[in-house]
């Protein structure tokens, strides 16, 4: 699992916005009164949406996986051992877990926003006005699963839901510490902004590196 000499050297093309991008929210919550915890949510349901594609894109894959799991189709149990579809399980758990601990950290002043999945909706999706950015993103993802559906391998789209999920995992262990430290969910906002840059400029090297080092047998 080494890392070769130019895996941090990031492209001059698109750094400035991407950089920028993941400041905005930063300046938002210093600035503008922005809501720490809203701005984790919108991740978590970018996250669920990427989630949501990469099983569709497994669903209707139509190449040859080259690294010994099968492509799920009529031929392919939904259950069999070596599904594919199986691989991201765990992060799907996670998610789940992932948005009651944010809720414990960094919820505080929204009770009973995860009572019901339609209180959910109305809380952030509509009353936080999170939804445009995320239908957005939603088509986004609906068409990189049109381009992916015919390549080579699945095990990218696997490998980048599940580095969306360790994100989260970081923000969440280590911005625990900064919420218990210093009463602020603002180390754990500052954590995500940095990791998310990161998976940003670097994300095909970030994805092929796990592919070749977590997935290939």
């Amino acid at each position: 699992m080494k890392l070769s000499g130019d895996f941090f050297r990031f492209d001059g093309s698109g750094t400035a916005s991407i950089m920028l991008g993941n400041i905005l929210p930063i300046a938002g919550v210093l600035f503008a009164g922005w809501d720490i915890y809203t701005l984790l949510i919108a991740y978590w349901c970018e996250t669920l949406i990427v989630g949501f594609w990469a099983i569709v894109t497994i669903g209707v894959h139509e190449g040859e996986e080259a690294a010994g799991l099968p492509s799920l189709s009529a031929r392919s149990s939904a259950t069999a051992a070596t599904n594919p579809a199986l691989a991201i399980m765990p992060a799907g758990f996670l998610l789940a877990l992932h948005l009651f601990l944010i809720s414990r950290l960094y919820g505080g002043a929204w009770p009973g926003h995860l009572s019901s999945v339609s209180t959910f909706v109305e809380t952030f999706l509509l009353g936080q006005g999170l939804w445009p950015a995320l239908a957005f993103f939603f088509v986004q993802q609906a068409a990189i699963c049109w381009r992916d559906r015919r390549a080579p391998s699945i095990l990218p789209t696997i490998a980048g839901v599940n580095l969306r999920v360790t994100v989260m995992q970081f923000v969440i262990i280590f911005g625990a510490g900064g919420v218990m430290l210093s009463g602020s969910g603002l180390p754990g906002l500052l954590l995500l902004a940095g990791l998310k840059t990161l998976l940003d400029l670097r994300w095909p090297r970030l994805v092929d590196w796990v592919v070749r080092n977590f997935y290939r047998r």
